[in-house]
């Protein structure tokens, strides 16, 4: 290959990159020109089969000048002695031509597949830099997969955050169908930070507890940079996370999207509510296996128990003229009985982690019969498991109500095609799919919550939490809420179970 090429010796480089940087949706850019300083980075081997013979991949540190302070990024980058076609236009940093070398193509690291794939098995093998300023680690038995090899594909997904890059990796021969147990997630940390990240300590703890019900961290690379907290600074050297490779469950389908199409097509959904109490306690369970658990105190207690009785309330008073007459007199013996328990309520729940924000949107699905929890920004402490369970029934509602005001012209329609197709002999293969009758909202969020409920208690979780007066008086709260939401087309039960006026 001759002699090594460094990115940031060769003339254009940091012009180059001063030109691409504003226009990524991870920069922030400060006004006028860029000033980049280079303050750390690593080269990284050069893995086989592309078809590129003066290939160099290269991640640098960058300390961008700032009127607020000076921003620090992370750049990898592609040096290719010919355009790769492969890599893309969205991935093309730009030309640089030297008197040494001749032309050397730049692209981003994250769009090209070479540099995904060095940088995964970096992480894999637990190669270091020669320097002792960065290195990969493997977990989960992330070191005993197959290698990683340029024969894959990649596209760029939604970043967990700002500040990171998302690309979903699809290994050689992991093409076909979904194969979300093959693929992978690489998360590049554009603005790193020396701190602590708390969150990912927390998923590398249940990943290596082998929890089944996360998209497990396989690997991570960190790195070092030099800093200095003053112009007088002598500066010295701060390390953190520059890169992450998860299983790919992030990427998938969300039980949101899952249950509009269930809805849509007229389907049964008690198996997947199952499955996805099921999921939400095992994840609750392993959160308490890995992180512990203690029940209330009698002063928590009684607190919590006067926070729902002022929050049931509150939301009472705001939906009560939603109501007819009859159906608010019920729901007002309802209320008073409901809060009459709270006052009387002495038994502890357990207080643990919790996802604390849990919807269907952070739900996916990779598998008929299985569901990931996809982590929010920091996980809860000294919280109770019914709020993650009242937030997924709750969504769940959401969703329901977003089909029944979209579709129910077209069901009924469906409905009525299918009738008259039966009574002529002539329907088409199409039309013979679609539903017999228009969908019982109503009755499909009932058997949905039956079974999530049924589904959860059959995990290791504890479960009463959810067989308590608190998880009712919360999802009455938040039921009341979701009916004023929706302008009173949801009517309410006493046994808290919802269903549509259609």
């Amino acid at each position: 290959m001759g002699s090594r090429i460094r990115g940031e010796e060769q003339p254009g480089f940091f012009e180059i990159l001063s030109t691409w940087l504003p226009h990524q949706p991870w920069f922030r850019a400060p006004r006028g020109r860029l000033s980049l300083t280079r303050v750390g980075g690593l080269r990284l081997p050069t893995p086989e089969g592309d078809a590129d013979s003066r290939l160099f991949l290269e991640l640098h540190i960058f300390e961008v000048a700032h009127p607020e302070g000076p921003e620090r990024i992370s750049v990898p980058v592609v040096l290719r002695s010919r355009p790769s076609a492969l890599a893309g236009k969205s991935a093309f940093i730009g030309k640089l031509t030297s008197p040494e070398h001749g032309e050397l193509w730049v692209y981003d690291g994250a769009g090209d597949r070479a540099f995904l794939a060095a940088w995964i098995e970096m992480a894999r093998r637990g190669q270091g830099s020669r320097n002792g300023r960065s290195r990969g680690q493997a977990y989960a038995d992330f070191d005993r997969s197959e290698p990683t090899t340029v024969g894959l594909r990649r596209t760029g997904v939604e970043p967990p955050r700002d500040g990171v890059s998302r690309t979903l990796v699809i290994p050689e021969g992991a093409e076909d169908g979904p194969a979300w147990d093959q693929r992978r997630v690489v998360d590049l940390v554009r603005r790193p930070e020396g701190e602590q990240d708390e969150l990912l300590d927390a998923l590398v703890t249940l990943s290596q507890a082998h929890c089944e019900v996360i998209p497990k961290v396989l690997g991570t690379i960190t790195g070092a940079w030099e800093q200095k907290d003053d112009e007088e600074d002598p500066g010295y050297w701060v390390s953190g996370t520059l890169g992450v490779i998860r299983e790919a469950g992030l990427a998938a389908p969300d039980a949101g999207t899952v249950i509009r199409e269930a809805l849509q097509a007229g389907e049964d959904f008690r198996s997947g509510g199952e499955q996805l109490g099921r999921a939400v306690g095992t994840f609750h369970a392993d959160l308490a296996g890995s992180f512990g658990s203690h029940p209330q105190s009698a002063e928590q207690l009684r607190s919590m128990a006067g926070s729902a009785q002022t929050a049931l309330a509150q939301q009472w008073e705001q939906a009560r003229e939603e109501f007819d007459e009859d159906e608010a007199a019920d729901l007002n013996e309802v209320i008073d009985l409901m809060r009459m328990q709270l006052r009387d309520a002495d038994e502890p729940l357990m207080l643990q982690q919790i996802h604390g924000d849990l919807g269907v949107e952070h739900l996916r699905r990779t598998a008929e019969d299985k569901w990931l929890v996809r982590e929010p920004q920091g996980l809860m402490s000294h919280a109770l498991g019914l709020r993650d369970v009242v937030m997924v029934l709750m969504s769940s509602a959401d969703a329901v109500m977003q089909v029944a005001a979209e579709t129910p012209e077209i069901l009924r329609a469906a409905a009525e095609q299918e009738e008259a197709n039966a009574n002529a002999g002539t329907a088409s293969s199409a039309e013979a799919d679609a539903p017999a009758e228009p969908v019982n909202f109503g009755l499909w969020y009932e058997e949905f919550t039956q079974a999530f409920l049924s589904g959860y208690r059959a995990s290791d979780a504890d479960s009463a939490g959810v067989d308590s007066v608190f998880f009712r008086a919360a999802m009455l709260a938040e039921a009341l809420d979701l009916f004023r939401r929706w302008n009173g087309q949801w009517v309410f039960r006493p046994s808290m179970l919802l269903q549509v006026d259609n």
